[in-house]
């Protein structure tokens, strides 16, 4: 008997440890560095603690939700990089397919906060034209195609169009943040496009 207690405990610890392990990646980092070789295409601030001007019941939302943008991001700019470079472009963008497949599964599973389905649904949608973008890229630059030729790719221009909107929504929502929030928010829009 006190062997299956133990064996209830220790599962339900592991669990309890693995939620909060899973929780901690959708937390919006306290480094926002680019990775290594790489540059944010826009003047990203890191999203300000407080979120002023934004209703505090939807602040946890929009931690989370800039805590998966900024991720996307950084694994675009990783998988940018190994394209243009023509180099390790196969296992880079299978590393940034994984990463935001991650990502858009707990984005499209997440409780947003009501009005924000529509915004939601559009930094979801974004990313997965952004994964169709890379996958029609490796193709076209492993046959020596040029990055112009890459860029072309129509899912790059509707993922484009999908932050855009998401923007839009945003922006609608809050008129009262306060102008670092504002900024934040819209560089974060800003460095995951790809234009």
């Amino acid at each position: 008997m006190r062997a299956l207690v133990f064996v209830v405990l220790l599962s339900a610890s592991v669990a309890s440890h693995a939620q909060d392990k899973g929780a901690g990646l959708d937390v919006y980092p306290t480094d926002i560095t680019p990775p290594a070789g790489t540059r944010y295409p826009c003047a990203l601030t890191a999203l300000p603690r407080s979120l002023p001007g934004i209703p505090e019941a939807d602040r946890a939302y929009v931690n989370r939700t800039y805590a998966r943008i900024l991720r996307a991001t950084q694994a675009k700019l990783v998988a940018l990089k190994a394209l243009e470079a023509g180099q390790d472009m196969g296992s880079a963008v299978d590393r940034y397919l994984a990463e935001t497949g991650a990502l858009v599964e707990r984005t499209k599973g997440d409780s947003a906060p009501s009005g924000l389905g529509p915004f939601q649904e559009d930094v979801a949608q974004a990313i997965a034209l952004q994964q169709e973008f890379f996958r029609k890229a490796v193709p076209l630059r492993t046959a020596g195609r040029p990055m112009a030729d890459v860029y072309a790719t129509p899912e790059g221009r509707q993922a484009s169009a999908r932050l855009i909107a998401a923007w839009g929504k945003m922006s609608a929502r809050y008129p009262a943040w306060s102008a670092e929030a504002r900024d934040s928010i819209y560089h974060h829009l800003c460095a995951l496009d790809l234009f």
